[in-house]
């Protein structure tokens, strides 16, 4: 249901506002926001929120049910296949992948991908 992606998403937002710098692994988040538009974007996000409520009430909607097998699976689906995608016979159109990097990404990939293969037979 496409109200329930903006909830998501709107609560990852609000995630991010309150925590707004952070470091991952492969992310660095930097905060850039004044405290002005930082205060701006949290009442939107109320307001936004508000607007799902009274849709939510006003046509019945029903909660949708997702089951954690179901997102492993998937996710374990859609990743393994974003990972199919960078291994380096794919990587053409980013210029000439020279050996050094196909024997060093290649088998790493490969390994996730098994792992996330995997974890979606386990469910």
């Amino acid at each position: 249901m496409k109200l329930g992606l903006l909830q998501d998403e709107l609560r990852r937002l609000r995630r991010l506002l309150q925590k707004s710098e952070g470091q991952k692994l492969l992310l660095q988040i930097v905060d850039d926001l004044t405290e002005e538009e930082r205060s701006l974007l949290n009442e939107r996000i109320d307001r936004l929120i508000g607007h799902v409520i009274r849709l939510k009430n006003s046509f019945d909607l029903t909660k949708e049910e997702r089951v954690v097998r179901q997102i492993v699976k998937a996710t374990s689906a859609y990743l393994s296949v974003q990972m199919e995608e960078i291994i380096s016979d794919k990587l053409k159109g980013y210029g000439e992948i020279t050996l050094e990097v196909k024997e060093t990404l290649d088998p790493i990939l490969i390994e996730i991908i098994s792992i996330l293969r995997q974890m979606e037979s386990i469910v």
